[in-house]
């Protein structure tokens, strides 16, 4: 009689594990990553929607970042690795993140795929809310501002046939982003040779010495070598303060000869004017 209730006490606890483990298994299935299937010979690219800032690679895998939104990785040529599961690959944005299971297969039936196009919608957000503005985001706000004809454009300055203009000042959240075009009225087109942006003193006398900062843009939506008759660009830069006895000078050099430039000036006043965007 013992040894029958003992059994069915065993039996109850097996069958109360195996309902723990099945249940584990649900849970984990409910949240299990994607999986991504490698071989030796191939080599996985991973293009992420936004700036890729951080990444997790499994043992065996080697990686780098061609691009600031594509990652690239493949097997070691000395990993040693039967077919199954290598681990997790993390793959972390500015604001999202995204998980991959990459496992191992040689087997020639196996349906492999070189290219992984990660979406905004298959990335988890990091935070609910942040006050972090993506590449992405800004590359959209460029875009948007770059579509619409600029309608409180200011001509800055003229020289040599080329006239610099100022199509207007942006700014949202820590960035400022600058509408800017230079026209051609020539018949010789403008290489450019370099944009270069500067913090000086707006007089400047010639017994002292010239002390410039060089302000460099996060980015540019539009980089063109040469242009023929007119070259636009949006300049996202981060924000800045400067007193009233400095400006921003804005220069355009061209790469011939004959060097044509063309520099125009932006003041603090000119700052504190610009449009607000909200995101």
């Amino acid at each position: 009689m013992k040894n029958n209730i003992l059994t069915i006490v065993l039996l109850f606890l097996m069958a109360g594990t195996l309902s723990a483990q099945s249940m584990g298994n649900t849970i984990g299935a409910s949240i299990e990553v994607p999986k991504i299937y490698i071989k030796r010979t191939l080599t996985l690219h991973f293009l992420a929607p936004e700036k890729i800032t951080y990444v997790d690679i499994p043992k065996g895998l080697v990686g780098d970042l061609p691009d600031k939104n594509l990652l690239r990785i493949k097997m070691l040529d000395s990993t040693k690795f039967k077919d199954g599961y290598m681990g997790v690959l993390t793959i972390m944005g500015e604001k999202r993140i995204k998980q991959y299971a990459i496992i191992f297969d040689d087997r020639p039936e196996t349906a492999f795929s070189s290219l992984i196009d990660i979406s905004f919608g298959e990335m988890r957000a990091v935070e609910a809310k942040s006050s972090i503005i993506s590449s992405a985001e800004l590359d959209s706000i460029s875009k948007k501002m770059f579509e619409h004809k600029p309608f409180d454009a200011e001509v800055r300055e003229k020289k040599n046939g080329i006239r610099a203009i100022l199509n207007g000042i942006t700014t949202v959240g820590q960035y400022l982003l600058l509408d800017i075009s230079f026209d051609n009225a020539t018949k010789i087109p403008y290489e450019i040779d370099v944009l270069r942006m500067h913090i000086e003193d707006r007089k400047q006398h010639k017994a002292t010495t010239v002390q410039s900062l060089d302000v460099v843009p996060i980015s540019s939506f539009r980089d063109i070598p040469i242009f023929e008759k007119s070259y636009r660009n949006i300049f996202v830069l981060r924000k800045l303060t400067f007193p009233d006895h400095k400006i921003l000078n804005i220069e355009l050099s061209e790469k011939q000869i004959s060097g044509r430039s063309i520099a125009f000036n932006i003041r603090y006043s000119d700052i504190l004017k610009a449009k607000k965007i909200s995101r």
